[in-house]
């Protein structure tokens, strides 16, 4: 049965592309099939313009693409990479330089379950908002910024590897906004994360941030992981 969040979407001849596209290179990659590079983007653009390779003219063909050809702030190579990006995903990922306009065009139905789960999270939101208020009154607000304070100094001896540890620890305690600051600026510590760059662009929940760090570990080889566990200060050494 068709859920309900996909029913009414039409498909659109790109949108049936981006779809037909990522069945293709599944079925291909069962049979053992050797594979081009990038080869949903291939695959896509075949599909829909009769080439599978981008150029102006098919890049006009891409609907919410809208891309001047006097641009000199990314190139055509950038933005085929980044829609077998989108599309392998399945519009989970929409990395620059393409716009959100493209996600929507493609999977609109990513868009529609998004704001179901935003309506879904603000509503969470809310209610936590309205104990942490309770919880504010007895603690004081120079108690709450020291307990913050305790959560942003933990986060400094985190890595990678732990990060998603104490964002559980703390996630109950804090809104993202209050733990978002802090933890975009322990970001850039690290090599590994610095593809998270998109997610902080697209406004992406912290939630969401922590779910693709662990893939990041997860995929990170083992003497990147101990590189950057030697980045983590030492806690006897600043206790000095």
């Amino acid at each position: 049965m068709i859920p309900s969040s996909h029913a009414l979407v039409t498909l659109k001849p790109a949108r049936q592309a981006a779809q037909q596209a990522i069945m293709s290179v599944e079925e291909a990659r069962q049979r053992g099939s050797r594979l081009p590079s990038m080869p949903h983007v291939r695959t896509f653009l075949r599909l829909l313009t009769g080439s599978s390779r981008i150029n102006s003219t098919v890049a006009q063909c891409i609907p919410g693409l809208n891309r001047d050809p006097k641009n000199r702030l990314s190139s055509l190579k950038q933005v085929e990479e980044a829609l077998d990006i989108l599309i392998e995903s399945h519009g989970e990922k929409c990395p620059l330089p393409l716009d959100m306009d493209v996600q929507a065009e493609l999977f609109p139905e990513v868009r529609h379950t998004r704001t179901e789960r935003r309506k879904q999270r603000e509503d969470i939101a809310f209610s936590r908002k309205m104990r942490r208020e309770g919880r504010l009154e007895e603690k004081g607000w120079k108690q709450r910024q020291n307990l913050l304070g305790q959560a942003v100094t933990e986060l400094n001896f985190q890595s990678p590897e732990t990060v998603l540890s104490w964002y559980r620890r703390w996630a109950d305690e804090f809104d993202a906004s209050e733990l978002e600051p802090a933890f975009w600026q322990w970001q850039t510590r690290f090599a590994s994360l610095s593809e998270l760059v998109w997610l902080r662009c697209s406004d992406a929940p912290l939630y969401e941030v922590m779910h693709e760090i662990s893939f990041i570990v997860r995929g990170s080889a083992a003497h990147i992981l101990e590189r950057e566990r030697w980045q983590v200060p030492n806690k006897l050494t600043c206790r000095r």
